[in-house]
């Protein structure tokens, strides 16, 4: 039994997401088609279309000379050979002496009769209408002169037939006629009578080929002649704009796949499935739109059926189940490149885990480009390098955050000169341990990890590492290539975020929390019980160190 071929199938809904996707691509290419054939229609010179139609009639000189029996030519054929004739050089010769310039003309064939349409196009009307009409007559002269030639070709061997038969009769009649032609004097007048009546029968047919030379009309007639149009035929931005949309339609389809097929960004969570392999996809984080200014990353927790909010509190939620026996207690937040949303999602979780009635402190590690203060609004004189300095105590470190009872901040502090080299010493092993025993959940937001080593080092001191993608953005070469270098770390990576996401790929049920989250509900009885259970838990006073 021969092995079966697997066929794959045709994923029908990643075509349609990819035009979902590209919407705007395909409605401009579709859209500027359009204004770019109705601006050339209106600027176009307008066009009118003359018309004149030729009837064709069978020969006289082929009734004539027919041989019964003689298949007469196919009539298809012969319409579309005279069409042949009435666009050919000499006709358009015969136009131009006339009319001084040759105007743009078709012949086409009217149905499956014998009609010939003739149409000719200029810019001005009674122009298309003399030209068409021109045409025609040409036409017709034309094939006039070649029935006469034709006719004349045969009178003139009729003519040298009759000047033969003429000169064998005075043969006959020559006065040296030998004896022996007079004794059969009978028979020599049976010939020249015979000769006399060939030659009055040729003689009659030249007559009549004289006659019909005169009466010749070529084998067609003109039925009717060119009309002045009342309306234009060129250009019609009806008709362009339809076929314009069309075709911006397929290139636009076009353009989309092949945009597609060149972008190597990660965009929907299939894409991020399959570039980040085995890591789990914890998180989709749509767009805050409309948010600008100091505190524009902070998701808006307490509106009711916000999609950022429900998308952070599903991270939250994500995360609280990596752990059953421990879970993790210090988050390290990072991404591939900059401006992929680490910070904003570092912030949004720490917020959160705050409002689940948890003790948080969101720690800045980016001591490159530093942003935690600009989102909180709050000082950065003093923070992280100022406890890995024991220049101040983390109580003068730690900032509040107006109206989070149970969030606080540690800023970066003075940035030094050597980051990678601070983040990846002993002494911040011992700071993030200070800080972790002061609170439930600690969230770094640390640099990313391309550009700069700070993410690998830091990844020795805590319980877990986040990857933020932005959608769109991050390329799977790169995604792949920070996934390795954090490996490379034996950084505990425990899944992926996508950020930036559109709002229909959130997987959102859009219903309205029936109440907001609000700060303090650290007090319900269930949230006292989940405290309770992690606190008889045992917490080590250091990071785990590699």
């Amino acid at each position: 039994m021969a092995p079966s071929v697997e066929v794959p199938e045709l994923d029908i809904r990643r075509h349609l997401d990819v035009l979902g996707r590209r919407k705007r691509t395909i409605a401009l290419v579709m859209v500027g088609l359009v204004l770019a054939t109705l601006v050339s229609s209106l600027l176009q010179a307008p066009i009118y279309e003359g018309e004149a139609t030729v009837l064709l009639q069978p020969s006289s000189t082929e009734s004539m000379f027919d041989v019964g029996g003689i298949e007469r030519p196919d009539s298809a054929r012969v319409v579309e050979t005279e069409i042949e004739v009435a666009e050919s050089q000499p006709v358009q010769d015969a136009v131009e002496e006339e009319l001084g310039a040759v105007a743009e003309v078709e012949a086409t064939a009217v149905g499956s009769s014998d009609i010939i349409q003739i149409t000719a196009r200029s810019p001005d009307r009674p122009r298309a209408a003399a030209a068409a009409k021109a045409y025609a007559l040409a036409y017709i002269e034309f094939r006039r002169l070649q029935a006469v030639d034709e006719i004349d070709r045969a009178s003139d061997k009729i003519e040298a037939k009759v000047v033969e038969l003429e000169a064998r009769i005075q043969a006959l009649e020559a006065p040296d006629a030998s004896a022996e032609q007079e004794a059969s004097s009978g028979s020599v007048a049976a010939s020249r009578e015979l000769l006399v009546s060939q030659q009055a029968l040729f003689r009659q047919r030249l007559d009549e080929l004289q006659v019909e030379a005169q009466l010749k009309t070529g084998g067609a007639q003109l039925v009717t002649q060119g009309v002045i149009p009342t309306s234009k035929v060129r250009p019609n931005p009806v008709r362009s704009g339809i076929i314009a949309s069309v075709f911006g339609l397929v290139m636009g389809i076009g353009l989309a796949f092949l945009i597609e097929y060149l972008d190597d960004s990660v965009k929907t969570k299939e894409d991020l499935d399959r570039a980040a392999g085995d890591l789990p996809v914890l998180g989709l984080i749509p767009i805050m739109a409309g948010k600008v200014g100091p505190g524009s990353a902070v998701a808006p927790l307490t509106e009711n059926g916000s999609p950022a909010a429900e998308a952070y509190r599903t991270l939250r939620t994500a995360l609280q189940f990596l752990g059953v026996e421990r879970a993790p207690r210090v988050f390290q937040v990072t991404s591939a490149n900059p401006d992929e949303g680490k910070s904003s999602t570092a912030v949004n979780l720490g917020l959160v885990l705050a409002r689940a009635g948890q003790r948080v402190i969101v720690v800045d590690c980016d001591l490159r480009r530093a942003s935690v203060h600009t989102i909180f609004s709050v000082p950065n004189t003093v923070g992280f390098t100022s406890l890995y300095l024991s220049e101040a105590t983390l109580d003068t470190a730690l900032r509040r955050v107006q109206g989070e009872d149970h969030l606080r901040v540690l800023t970066a502090g003075p940035l030094p000169p050597n980051p990678s080299e601070v983040l990846a010493s002993k002494r911040t092993a011992e700071v993030l341990a200070l800080i972790r025993e002061d609170c439930d959940v600690v969230v770094i937001d640390c640099p990313p990890v391309l550009p700069v080593a700070d993410a690998a080092a830091l990844s020795a001191w805590v319980d877990a590492t986040l990857l933020v993608v932005a959608a769109g953005i991050t390329t799977k070469k790169d995604l792949r290539r920070a996934i390795e270098l954090l490996r490379l770390a034996d950084a505990p990576l425990v899944g992926t975020v996508l950020n930036r996401t559109e709002a229909g790929n959130t997987y959102g049920y859009g219903y309205a929390s029936p109440q907001p989250e609000t700060r303090g509900h650290r007090d319900r009885p269930q949230v006292k019980a989940l405290n309770a259970s992690r606190r008889s838990r045992p917490v080590p006073h250091a990071p785990r160190v590699r």
